[in-house]
């Protein structure tokens, strides 16, 4: 049988490294690969747990405590106001990425992002028929997000524009000022912005683009519970927009996202901003030591609390996830990112405990030529 399906998924290989390579997990020490966080878990959350009752397993997911919690949270943390009718939930927020593709995107249509940044969204724009256009991170800038040259590319013809922030894979924290010129503009041409905060937790509530949810209706942000929190294996995500916004994003939606189990853990661990805090100053204390002038490796514009960096090698014939690999450190080549290569990984901080291992690699690869 010859499946009809659509063009543009039939005509694309889906390159993830989600999908992992060659490495064998038995060959790894230290895993510093996928962006999840492996080095603690809230109390909270195993308290939340070992209290469920498993009986909500029966019944279709209804419970509406996660939007409290959210709703608590923000105004606690950022000291804004939303409402139940702002918040969607996912099954993970890469749903939010693709409900939002699911609803705007049409044949041909262009949307804008970065390079690199995180491949799925972008991979999923051309399976929905759309024209991905980027932003190239300049090496030359370290790497760096320079909104002017950013807003120079925002023209009439796009239907959305992307940015996650944290960026991944450089981890760097772009400033609140800087996406609200986007946003700003975007509005101006009625382009509607999706920010992506996966790693967002680990940036000040204040940096959130939920801060300009009242005061732009072109705005979706999404957030989720796999990375700072810790709870990848449940599979729960949200995002924030304008209540118009919202009731449209409903009649696309499934109409159960995110299981009982999911939404009661999440609902109980959202508000551990102790947690949170201290997964930030383990970041910082192994990113103070990593970062510094090496003789060919290179780390890109990062932010101090982000669990994951950009490490480029000088040659770029040289295969970097390898070398770490060989020293049984696992990491993720960037080949899957666009205008990055082999020469380089995104690394994801583990334990301070690995820090004097982690420092000796770093010595180690960088005396390869």
């Amino acid at each position: 049988m010859e499946y009809r399906i659509k063009k543009s998924i039939a005509s694309q290989i889906k390159e993830s490294y989600a999908a992992g390579d060659e490495v064998k997990l038995s060959d790894i020490e230290i895993d510093c690969s996928e962006g999840i966080n492996l080095v603690s878990f809230s109390d909270i959350a195993i308290n939340a747990f070992n209290s469920i009752d498993y009986t909500i397993m029966q019944d279709y997911p209804r419970s509406t405590a996660l939007q409290k919690s959210i709703i608590e949270f923000w105004e606690r943390y950022a000291s804004i106001e939303i409402n139940y009718d702002n918040i969607t939930l996912y099954d993970g927020s890469i749903g939010a990425l693709f409900l939002t593709n699911k609803l705007f995107i049409e044949p041909n249509d262009k949307v804008l992002g970065l390079a690199p940044q995180f491949p799925e969204y972008g991979m999923d724009v051309i399976m929905c028929s759309g024209i991905f256009n980027t932003y190239k991170l300049k090496p030359e800038n370290n790497y760096k997000f320079i909104v002017d040259e950013f807003i120079n590319l925002i023209t009439n013809d796009l239907k959305l524009i992307y940015i996650d922030n944290p960026n991944n894979p450089t981890g760097q924290i772009i400033p609140l000022n800087d996406i609200e010129k986007v946003v700003k503009a975007a509005y101006d041409k009625n382009i509607v912005v999706l920010i992506d905060e996966a790693y967002g937790d680990y940036m000040p509530p204040k940096n959130s683009a939920i801060n300009l949810i009242s005061k732009y209706e072109n705005l979706i942000v999404s957030k989720t519970f796999s990375k700072a929190y810790g709870l990848a294996g449940l599979r729960g995500g949200y995002s924030i927009q304008n209540e118009k916004l919202t009731k449209i994003m409903r009649n696309v939606n499934t109409p159960y996202e995110m299981g009982s189990i999911t939404r009661f853990v999440a609902s109980k661990v959202i508000n551990d901003y102790d947690f949170l805090d201290k997964m930030k100053e383990y970041n910082y204390k192994i990113k103070k030591q990593l970062i510094k002038h090496y003789k060919n490796l290179n780390i890109s514009e990062t932010g101090d609390t982000t669990s994951i960096m950009l490490v480029t090698h000088k040659n770029k014939n040289l295969d970097l996830a390898r070398e770490f690999a060989k020293l049984k450190i696992g990491v993720i080549s960037c080949d899957s990112f666009e205008s990055l290569g082999k020469n380089s990984v995104r690394f994801r901080l583990p334990s301070p405990k690995y820090l004097p291992r982690l420092v000796e690699a770093f010595n180690i690869i960088d005396n390869i030529k």
